[in-house]
């Protein structure tokens, strides 16, 4: 999968308007995205975690270009929503293939992955400002009760809280191991009951509405 960036601000595998080889760090960026994508292939999900990069890159970066549009003109944000599950490659594999329901010590390991995320990006400069902030807080809530640190309301970072509506969304609208994918207006709903509980309340109106039109214009 190459690490692009196209006139939408989108990741993609096709043409774009400018070249991996043009930003930097992008060959960083795309070598820890196959070890991520290689980690999933033992998993029988390769396809699955290349497509949702893909997906969530280009809603979240639409989203940016809406409510932050300097935040959008930096590449290294594309890259943080690229790479925001590389902390998953330290996750005990025999905890990510169970089928059945995880422990409590299982369930801590698997939320200890943002925090391993940002040790894997740590030593790279392009990686290590707003990118950093989306691998280490896309699973923070609006109320504190996300992980792993418990932020709230606008401690958590810009990036991190644009990304987890965009994130929710995708993984809601695609079929998931263990659940069939949901309706997009029923994935809307349930953002939208979220927003000042789970989610920013200034960001969910922008994201319902970016959804709505795109689908009016098909």
């Amino acid at each position: 999968m190459e690490t692009t960036v196209d006139h939408d601000g989108a990741g993609s595998n096709g043409a774009a308007a400018t070249s991996p080889i043009d930003i930097p760090g992008a060959e960083i960026v795309e070598a820890l995205s196959r070890a991520l994508e290689l980690h999933d292939y033992r998993r029988g999900l390769f396809a699955e975690t290349e497509a949702h990069g893909v997906r969530v890159t280009r809603l979240a970066l639409r989203l940016t270009e809406r409510v932050a549009p300097e935040l959008a003109a930096d590449p290294a944000l594309a890259f943080g929503f690229q790479l925001h599950d590389i902390g998953m490659i330290g996750v005990s594999d025999s905890i990510l293939s169970k089928r059945s329901g995880l422990t409590r010590d299982e369930v801590d390991e698997v939320r200890e992955h943002p925090l391993l995320g940002e040790r894997i990006v740590a030593p790279v400069a392009c990686l290590a400002g707003i990118a950093r902030q989306v691998i280490g807080a896309h699973h923070e809530r609006w109320n504190g009760s996300g992980y792993p640190r418990r932020l709230e309301r606008q401690r958590i970072p810009l990036p991190a809280r644009i990304f987890a509506i965009a994130d929710v969304y995708d993984v809601m609208t695609n079929d998931q191991p263990y659940r069939s994918a949901l309706a997009p207006e029923v994935a809307l709903a349930e953002i939208e009951q979220g927003a000042g509980l789970l989610f920013d309340p200034e960001l969910v109106p922008v994201f319902l509405a970016m959804i709505e039109a795109a689908d009016a214009a098909i």
